[in-house]
This record gives C-alpha cells, structure tokens and sequence, in this order.
C-alpha cells in the first residue's frame, strides 16, 4: 500500500487509492478511523490526531492551496497517525470506506451555498445522513459547526430524518461545545460577535442504505471487484477510421432523470478513435476518454489506458452505449462484452430490439 503515498508519505494520490483501501495498510496499524471533510489550514486536523493518538486521522480537501498549507502543518507536527486525500467530500465517504468502518466524521464551516439556486450544492442534505449512517460504526458520531443557522437547522432535519441517529445532547443544535476546538473561522466569527451553531448526532442502529442514496452516491454501491467495462465486435470488411470518426454522434447521447452521458469530442488517432466522455450520475460527475481500436476479432471499445473512471453503472452504460453505436455504423456483429447486465439492457432497450443480445455471439 506504501505506492498509494507522496509527498512525504501524507497526502495519498486519488488515482492509486483502491475502492474501500485497507486502512490498516495505509497507516501501517489498526485503529479507529477520523475523518475530517474540508481541513482549511489543517489546524483542526492537527489538533485532533493530537488529541487522539490511538486513532487515524483523515483529511479531505478539494482545494490545492488549502491541501498544501495543511501537509505543511502535518508535516512540521511531526504526527504520524494522520493522512491527506484531495477528493471531494461525498465522494471520499462514499469510495474510501467501507460500511461501519468510520468512528466520527467532522465538519468545520463547510460551505452554506447561501443563494437558492445553490442550496443543491450543500454538502449535507438527508442522503448524505443515509450515507454517513452506513459508513458509521454503531456508536460512531457526526459533529459540525457553521455560523449559518439556516444551514444549521437543515442539517439537523436531514440527521432527524434518518433513524439510525439520535441527539448527541439533549438538543442536537447547541451555541456552544467546551473542549471544541476554535479554528480561525470560528475565532474570526466569535470575534465579530456571530453566533456559532454546533450539531451533534451518534449512530445508535444500523439501517440498510436506501436505493434513492445510492442513485445519489453511485460510488456507494461498490464494493471493489467491478469489472472494466468493454465491447469486442466482430467486422468482415477492412474500418475507415476516418469515417467512423465522423459518424459518431456529438454531444447527449443519455438523459434519465439527474443521470446524463455526454459525448464532448471524438478523435482521430492511429487506426484508432478516442472519445472524451462525461458521465453524471447523481452527485457524481466523471470525465474520461474511451478507446476505439483494433482487435483480433475486430473491433474493440474499452476505456483508455489514460483514464481511470470508477467502473459505476453509468460508465458500464457509456462503454454499452458506444459499442452499440459502433456495431450500428459497421454493421458489426457483438463477440463479447463485459458491461453490467443492468446497463447493457438499458443501451439495448436505447436502440431498439434489433440490437438484442438474443442475435448477437458471444464466445464460448
């Protein structure tokens, strides 16, 4: 696990992180697991793996600048049970831990979104409590501080609206917390005379994560194991790449819902295509590039070697989707693929049922 690290061993690089890692590889023991969305400085982060040397401490932080100040602070402490993901929040909790793994998670000031249009944007909402209760061990806690008391009660309704929780205190929303630590927003705030709001839930039953949750933190439903997706075709006549480029279709080529795949350009390489993708599934948006190129059989499409989605259904579904069009162009013959059954029925059911399995070979 040591080849998931960098810069001095404590901030972890996205792309080499397995679904659901071993923690206890990454931090070389068993212990509980902390995790902090949004560190800022790192400050909080520090003060807690201080506070807590019998446990790892996880830091997610999207923004570079803010990530680098928080190893350097790391690093100058010279504590060992604390590591570093650039990854955004819901993604982190809903790729990097397995259920009932996690001991607390803390929010420090995450941001209000204060406009309307943007309420969508918040972090917390009442999946994201579904979420987190089935990451939570039983026992485990939620803790957050904002000064945006809209946010505030938001936060606690979506909590409330999840059984598995119950009150830290007598009221889950309180002014103060001794012992809590003060980071620079909360001392900039206090100073300015702004209330601070703390909310505080513990898990006390485990529930099984709901369909809806899982549509909205696709990641959530892997476990690790998901095969790549690909389709072989079989062609009897000699591939005009540069028609087949052409061919292809440009922007959406499917839209269910909040679930989109967008074709942003297709090129030509040689005897090869390239097709930059985009596929959003709930909160969740990923962008890379699949390969249209050479097989012995015929034809292959697959993801690019460049690129490392996470094999989700909808990306199962971009790669079917794709094959399918390929096959459609060079009135090819299906030899093999390894999509998802769900989602290369849904791409076949998008074309048609010419395009049924039942007419198609795959090998023995």
């Amino acid at each position: 696990m040591d080849e998931v690290l960098t810069l001095d061993g404590i901030v972890l690089r996205p792309q080499a992180i397995p679904i659901r890692p071993n923690w206890e590889l990454v931090f070389k023991r068993s212990a509980p697991l902390l995790l902090e969305i949004g560190i800022g400085n790192g400050e909080f982060l520090v003060w807690l793996a201080s506070q807590n040397p019998n446990a790892n401490c996880i830091g997610v932080e999207i923004n570079s600048d803010y990530l680098l100040k928080a190893r350097n602070r790391v690093k100058s402490s010279g504590l060992a049970n604390v590591r570093l993901v650039p990854m955004e929040g819901s993604k982190a909790l809903s790729r990097l831990f397995a259920p009932e793994t996690l001991t607390a998670l803390y929010l420090n000031f995450p941001d209000p979104w204060h406009k309307k249009r943007h309420k969508e944007r918040r972090l917390v909402s009442e999946a994201f409590a579904w979420l987190l209760a089935s990451r939570l061990v039983n026992g485990g806690q939620f803790l957050m501080v904002t000064d945006y008391e809209p946010y505030a009660q938001e936060v606690v309704a979506a909590f409330e609206s999840c059984r598995s929780y119950e009150p830290l205190w007598a009221s889950p929303l309180r002014k103060d917390l001794q012992g809590y630590y003060q980071t620079k927003y909360a001392r900039k705030w206090s100073s300015l005379g702004r209330s601070l709001f703390y909310i505080g839930f513990r898990k006390v039953r485990a529930t099984e994560i709901p369909k809806w949750v899982l549509k909205t933190y696709p990641l959530a439903a892997l476990k690790g194991d998901e095969t790549m997706p690909q389709v072989i075709l079989r062609t009897y006549q000699p591939i005009d790449w540069h028609s087949l480029r052409k061919s292809l279709p440009k922007g959406l080529i499917w839209q269910q819902d909040d679930d989109v795949i967008n074709v942003k350009g297709c090129y030509l390489g040689d005897d090869c295509i390239l097709v930059d993708l985009v596929v959003a599934e709930g909160r969740l948006i990923q962008r890379f590039f699949t390969s249209i190129h050479h097989h012995r059989e015929g034809v292959m499409v697959r993801i690019h070697d460049a690129s490392h989605p996470d094999f989700t259904r909808g990306v199962h579904k971009a790669v079917a989707l794709l094959g399918l069009m390929v096959k459609r162009i060079l009135s090819a013959e299906l030899h093999h693929h390894s999509c998802d059954a769900h989602a290369w029925r849904e791409a076949i059911e998008h074309f048609g049922k010419s395009d049924s399995p039942n007419k198609t070979h795959t090998p023995n």
